[in-house]
């Protein structure tokens, strides 16, 4: 006798035999037992969960010789041949091959006759979303009112591609994907059926390879037993699967922290070397980041057993974790995008190497060192208060410099275009109650009336007493805070872009990829 694969050796036949959709079960055994029969049900999950399978029982128990039952016989003639596939009164169809609306009229030209063998006659139509709209149309009205004889089991993927008027007229039941749990305790009572040794820690990982797919996990456990000459084992599984041990991740995350990049490159060469999957690597990196951030928050409940974790988290601040997790996440959502896996994995880490967190109690760092003038702004301001009541003279003296001028522009709260025009304006004078300004010569457009007399109203409003208001056009060369900004963040570029060139791990990163610098792409964090 041929070999029969394990997927089509251990399909499930009945209700007790399906894993991890208990809720849907006990709702068709519950129906089919009071005789609730619907026209139309639609089976909706991802691949490999059971829509094709319990379509299928559901035919045997509508068309089991003894009577509708949740229990079919499996003795009758409709129980065995709708197993061997080879009941007439069962009409399966791929709507992945047969989209057309020819092929849709021509499956239901005989909807009106009679079944031959069963009781029903019973279209089971597989991917069901990919019907053109009208082939979905030609269905519709066969689907509306089906003759009594007749019931349509549907299957899909994706159930957001089907019409509403479809789904409106199905029972629908969504097949939930299995747990690495269930799937790994199948697999185990499968190898003891077969009687074929393993390890448990074997059966994990085949669990997670399949990511909630019985199915692909039954073909992943034939490929293994293949592989490994009827013995399955953690270490032969992680190299059929092409998966990174967690020693090579602890070394990834001790290299990094160390800022090693010649240990970091001999790792990624002998991953490469290994053939690994450079997605799982990833996965497998955001995993162990995630276990290290919950040892930190969560020390003595997480890291019982585990002295790696407990410390990589000693060695790794929050910050860094956190830094690393969310490079890695992009990067994996990048990685399709790069011409090789390699490389864009590589340059996960050359970003992991780059960038450090900006710890608040320090200025903005570049590479090792931060950038002094970054937290170099004008430090000589002046509070003014409400109920100051200074002599205009001493008031005056107080407000001759920008930087004090910047101060109150923030005090005033202002917004909007009213905002805009004080901070393109030098303050000039502040005598008997009268603030007089200079405005850019270059932003004449913001000065109206209405935008002075919202100023005017602002800078009453701050010093507690009546304060009238001229604004009058400055020379070319007005240093206003809006130009002063500039300026400032103009030097800040300049001293990032020294302090990167001066950078010798900055410098190995693009000697070894021959990159260039462009200061013009270097984004400067928001002071305010």
């Amino acid at each position: 006798m041929s070999y029969q694969v394990l997927a089509r050796k251990y399909r499930p036949r009945s209700f007790v035999q399906f894993v991890g959709q208990e809720s849907t079960c006990r709702i068709l055994i519950n129906a089919l037992e009071s005789q609730r029969i619907h026209h139309a049900y639609l089976f909706t999950g991802t691949r490999g969960v059971g829509k094709t399978s319990l379509a299928r029982l559901l035919a045997k128990c509508l068309n089991c010789q003894t009577k509708i039952t949740a229990e079919p016989c499996e003795q009758c003639s409709a129980c065995q041949t709708i197993n061997a596939l080879r009941f007439t009164d069962l009409i399966e169809v791929d709507a992945a091959s047969r989209t057309k609306v020819e092929d849709t009229r021509d499956l239901l030209a005989d909807v009106q006759y009679a079944p031959n063998q069963g009781r029903y006659k019973i279209y089971l139509i597989d991917e069901v979303h990919m019907l053109s709209s009208h082939s979905f149309n030609a269905l519709l009205k066969t689907l509306e009112e089906p003759p009594s004889h007749v019931i349509f089991l549907l299957a899909t993927t994706d159930p957001q591609r089907l019409p509403a008027t479809i789904l409106s007229r199905c029972l629908q039941f969504h097949l939930k994907a299995l747990s690495v749990t269930q799937i790994s305790h199948h697999l185990e009572t499968i190898l003891k059926n077969e009687a074929v040794p393993y390890e448990l820690s074997a059966l994990q990982i085949l669990a997670e390879a399949s990511r909630g797919s019985l199915r692909d996990a039954l073909s992943l456990l034939d490929q293994a037993i293949a592989y490994t000459n009827q013995r399955i084992t953690e270490q032969d599984i992680k190299t059929l699967l092409g998966n990174v041990t967690t020693t090579d991740i602890t070394k990834l995350l001790e290299a990094l922290i160390l800022k090693d990049t010649v240990k970091l490159w001999t790792i990624v060469e002998q991953l490469h070397e290994q053939a690994v999957d450079f997605l799982q690597v990833i996965d497998a990196f955001l995993t162990h980041l995630h276990h290290i951030a919950l040892t930190q928050v969560l020390a003595t409940e997480i890291t019982k057993g585990n002295e790696t974790t407990q410390q990589l988290a000693q060695q790794l601040s929050p910050e860094d974790t956190q830094l690393y997790y969310q490079i890695a996440l992009l990067s994996r959502r990048d990685l399709p995008f790069t011409p090789t896996a390699r490389l864009g994995f590589e340059m996960m880490l050359l970003r992991i190497l780059a960038f450090k967190p900006v710890n608040n109690n320090e200025p903005l760092a570049s590479s090792e060192k931060t950038c002094s003038s970054s937290s170099e702004i004008f430090s000589e301001t002046v509070h003014l208060e409400k109920n100051n009541r200074s002599t205009d003279s001493s008031l005056a003296q107080t407000t001759e410099k920008t930087a004090n001028w910047i101060t109150l522009v923030k005090q005033l709260n202002l917004t909007g275009i009213t905002y805009t025009l004080a901070y393109q304006c030098l303050l000039q004078d502040y005598v008997d109650n009268h603030v007089t300004l200079l405005l850019d010569p270059k932003q004449t457009a913001l000065h109206t009336p209405k935008q002075e007399e919202k100023l005017a109203q602002a800078l009453s409003d701050h010093f507690g007493k009546p304060t009238t208001l001229s604004i009058k056009l400055g020379d070319t060369n007005l240093l206003t805070p809006a130009r002063q900004e500039q300026l400032q963040k103009t030097q800040q570029l300049q001293q990032i872009t020294e302090n990167l060139h001066s950078d010798t791990t900055l410098q190995a990163i693009m000697k070894t990829f021959d990159a260039k610098l462009q200061p013009e792409t270097i984004q400067l964090l928001d002071e305010n």
